[in-house]
């Protein structure tokens, strides 16, 4: 499998769904990931979730690198988006303001 064959909505709703708060909260993806793309298989899935945890905890080292004055939190976005070139709007300002959640915490 490679990324070549998902599109940027798969790649977001993975990213968005395995970072859910609430009732959701780390819990499987699979089922809600086919509920929005039915001809998914289980190695789709996995590695879509696998690229979203990589792009997860990126934008989280990036909360870090911005707490320890490495960068400026306006440099979050960019370079989360540098990595990785199909991060939507909604997930990249989402994310960034967990991970500077988490860095503070």
């Amino acid at each position: 499998m490679g990324g070549n064959r998902y599109t940027p909505e798969m790649m977001n709703a993975a990213l968005e769904l395995a970072t859910e708060w609430g009732e959701n909260f780390r819990k499987p993806i699979d089922s809600r990931m086919l509920e929005r793309f039915p001809g998914l298989d289980p190695d789709d899935i996995a590695w879509l979730h696998e690229n979203a945890r990589k792009a997860e905890s990126f934008i989280y080292t990036l909360g870090e690198r911005e707490l320890n004055g490495e960068i400026s939190e306006n440099d979050i976005v960019r370079l989360a988006r540098r990595e990785f070139a199909w991060l939507d709007d909604a997930n990249a300002y989402r994310l960034k303001g967990i991970a500077m959640f988490y860095a503070r915490k």
